[in-house]
């Protein structure tokens, strides 16, 4: 479904919708059941949400550290392992340096991105 009622805008999934979905996720996963339960890499790109580049960037991190992309601490929904995440991460590094970094957007990105814990 489209924003509102969705995390679609304009037929397409966002990430700064799939940021707070995952968080809705994150506090509903305890109370599924195992049926409920059994439920890929690269830019991220500027969507009608997104006011700037940096606000897809930011969302679509903060997406991937919320579900513990990088860090299996964090974790909440599978005990799966993401061996490319150190890969994803330094594909997104590398891509956010490409800019310049001269776009405050950009920049607490790609801080954001170093910060992120990663097993």
């Amino acid at each position: 479904m489209n924003f509102p009622a969705g995390i679609r805008f304009g037929g397409h999934y966002e990430n700064h919708l799939n940021w707070d979905a995952v968080k809705i996720f994150r506090y509903a996963w305890p109370t599924l059941d195992a049926a409920t339960r059994d439920q890929p890499d690269g830019s991220f790109k500027v969507s009608g949400l997104d006011d700037t580049p940096g606000d897809a960037y930011r969302y679509g991190i903060w997406f991937l550290q919320e579900t513990g992309y990088f860090n299996s601490k964090d974790r909440f929904w599978t005990d799966k392992n993401f061996p490319d995440s150190t890969t994803v991460r330094a594909h997104i590094a590398a891509k956010l340096k490409s800019t310049g970094l001269g776009d405050p957007g950009l920049r607490e990105a790609y801080n954001d991105l170093g910060s992120a814990q990663q097993d």
